[in-house]
């Protein structure tokens, strides 16, 4: 399979956990992952989980 399609495959991944109320961790892929195609699937996992559910951020901190 090719790069980017494994890429799209992973944030569709991540769009269908937010949807289905799965918790962020529950990423297949890792961020420390030992490869740079495992840390680039990871970060397109997370792109699509944060469409549907962005990260909180406490701006009056």
């Amino acid at each position: 399979m090719s790069v980017a399609l494994d890429l799209a495959r992973a944030r569709a991944a991540g769009v269908r956990a937010a949807r289905a109320d799965e918790p962020r961790t529950a990423s297949p892929y890792r961020s420390d992952a030992g490869t740079a195609r495992e840390r680039m699937l990871w970060l397109a996992w997370n792109s699509g989980y944060d469409s549907v559910k962005p990260f909180p951020v406490d701006y009056e901190s």
